[in-house]
């Protein structure tokens, strides 16, 4: 499967949990931090769960290994998503993800 079609069936998946508040548990994180790292090839800090909100999702990415070519696809492919850049004390990168109207 190509980039865009991995991160389409993920961005359906993570906005469905999203809209109908359904629990994730830690199994279900872990798989989705799995498929950022090994499918995506998104260099997330493994030490750190992918985050689920009431409406966003969280990333903390390790900013020496990204390629500004990868937040590029990762803003394309996830179009129903806005994506910012959040503060925080790790000097990792946090980006939240968050549904869009």
């Amino acid at each position: 499967m190509t980039f865009n079609a991995i991160a389409s069936k993920l961005q359906d998946e993570l906005a469905d949990i999203i809209k109908s508040e359904k629990e994730v548990n830690d199994y279900e994180l872990i798989v989705y931090k799995y498929v950022f790292i090994s499918e995506l090839n998104v260099p997330l800090f493994e030490e750190l769960e992918v985050e689920i909100n009431e409406d966003s999702f969280v990333l903390h990415i390790i900013p020496d290994d990204l390629e500004f070519d990868l937040l590029r696809d990762l803003d394309d492919a996830f179009d129903k998503f806005t994506i910012t850049f959040l503060p925080n004390s790790y000097n990792l990168l946090k980006l939240n993800f968050k549904l869009s109207d």
